[in-house]
């Protein structure tokens, strides 16, 4: 190999390692378990969520993961959820606040319960549904485990 063509390889290697490091930081995939975000999401989809930079997306009706508030837990049954994370749609934002709500009023434990959250408290904007569930269980939690979150 000619010296110029192991440069342009090398140089391609550290842009595709540069690009996937930024990737990762700023995207993560997240999967919903529960039925509060139906017909919008389904327990099992996998969404794609924008981590970093999205404070420009929080608008009303964008979709969000997020915190609930201090002294809120979140439970699945009789226990308390393996994460505290939530998948819900703003749809107010109230004085600097964040009303959050889930598609599925029946099953959504949201702002309705525990009023609207603290900015901090959202996590990152669904960017889209990499891969819809193939079969949904009757109940669960809508919630995303705290590594998918970083």
């Amino acid at each position: 190999m000619h010296q110029s063509t192991l440069l342009i390889v090398a140089g391609s290697v550290v842009a595709v390692g540069v690009a996937v490091s930024v990737a990762r930081a700023m995207l993560q995939v997240v999967g919903v378990n529960g039925d509060s975000m139906t017909p919008t999401y389904r327990d099992g989809d996998q969404l794609l969520v924008l981590r970093r930079g999205f404070r420009r997306r929080l608008r009303v009706g964008a979709v969000v993961v997020c915190l609930p508030p201090p002294g809120v837990t979140i439970t699945a049954g009789d226990a308390e959820a393996a994460t505290q994370l939530m998948v819900k749609r703003v749809a107010a934002l109230p004085a600097g606040q964040v009303h959050v709500l889930g598609d599925a009023p029946r099953h959504s434990f949201d702002s309705r319960a525990f009023g609207p959250l603290a900015p901090e408290l959202v996590r990152g904007v669904v960017i889209r549904r990499l891969r819809a569930a193939v079969d949904s269980p009757a109940d669960g939690h809508d919630v995303a485990s705290r590594e998918q979150l970083g």
